[in-house]
């Protein structure tokens, strides 16, 4: 059996180093960009959940203005009065054509 030493000697073809060299440069590349572009993905999915976050809160705090508040009241008590109206309307014409 051999023994590995200082001494110790082999050879190996130039190609066959350099084509080493290039699978190892590129596999170094391809896996930082690939960690790059998750990273990033990953930010940007925090920023999105952060101004998600922040327009759910102010879409749960939105109130609309005073003015619009009191027209929605005043149109509320418009829609009970037409249905008095149409309830005394249905009465008398039940009434009357009798």
């Amino acid at each position: 059996m051999t023994k590995l030493s200082e001494s110790s000697e082999f050879t190996i073809p130039l190609k066959n180093l350099l084509a080493l060299v290039a699978a190892t440069a590129i596999s170094v590349w391809a896996y930082f960009g690939i960690i790059e572009r998750l990273s990033f993905l990953e930010h940007e999915q925090e920023m999105m959940l952060v101004e998600i976050e922040e327009n759910d809160n102010w879409i749960d705090d939105w109130k609309p203005p005073a003015s619009v508040q009191d027209n929605i009241k005043n149109v509320r008590n418009l829609e009970k009065e037409l249905i008095k109206l149409r309830l005394e309307l249905e009465y008398l014409k039940t009434t009357v054509y009798k």
